[in-house]
């Protein structure tokens, strides 16, 4: 996308520079960006925030916790993306 226009490649430079260790450490904003996936039902955003958690070695609990918090802010209607991220962490061995 981004070749084809500015602003893609503008909102990936924003992405980074939000996610980037600072004041919040790098874990905890994956961890809030994990949150924030479940309760806004993106697929593609739960598998990147997974992958960013476990890049900053988040654990297990973490990330299990971080989807729970996805679910109580969403409610019920979050509970397929949990299933989604759960079926995620079982294919990457993360949860049984």
């Amino acid at each position: 996308m981004a070749d084809n226009d500015d602003f893609f490649s503008q909102f990936g430079a924003l992405d980074d520079a939000v996610y980037a260790q600072g004041a919040i450490p790098k874990k905890y904003k994956e961890l809030m960006g994990l949150s924030i996936s479940i309760l806004t039902r993106c697929e593609e955003c739960i598998l990147y925030h997974i992958q960013g958690c476990l890049a900053e070695n988040a654990t297990k609990q973490e990330i299990v916790e971080a989807i729970k918090i996805g679910v109580v802010g969403g409610g019920s209607i979050t509970y397929p993306s949990a299933r989604f991220a759960f079926k995620a962490l079982k294919e990457m061995n993360i949860v049984g």
